[in-house]
């Protein structure tokens, strides 16, 4: 039923049954509308809550875009430890690299041997 035709049989009803008639007739009409209108009030809320919530799909499209990042840091972190774990067997006393051990005196200590050319560089500045 259109807009237009809701009005006009208001008016009818109005001419022919009287204000108390019209008042109970809006009354019954109000009342049929109010159940579906409550149930569709309360499925928007709870399809708004089910994409846009704490829990919703988009928090758990964001959820899971942080876990894909976190797994990849958390890959290189265990790289980076494993190459140190590695250098770090290398250096004990029982499995000792003698090349490893002479790079990093010369790193940490500064050690130079007589018969080399040392050449300092200046910092580069960012």
């Amino acid at each position: 039923m259109n807009l237009i035709t809701f009005f006009l049989t208001l008016w009818l009803v109005h001419d022919s049954m009287g204000l108390m008639r019209l008042i109970e007739h809006l009354r019954y009409r109000a009342g049929r509308a109010l159940h579906p209108t409550i149930l569709l009030l309360a499925a928007i809320y709870l399809v708004y809550h089910v994409i846009q919530g704490n829990y919703g799909l988009l928090a758990m499209r964001e959820l899971d875009h942080e876990l894909v990042q976190l797994q990849s840091l958390s890959s290189q972190v265990r790289a980076h430890r494993l190459a140190l774990e590695a250098k770090t067997d290398r250096l004990r006393p029982d499995n000792l690299d003698p090349e490893l051990l002479d790079q990093q005196a010369r790193k940490v200590l500064g050690f130079v041997r007589r018969d080399e050319v040392l050449i300092l560089l200046a910092p580069a500045e960012h």
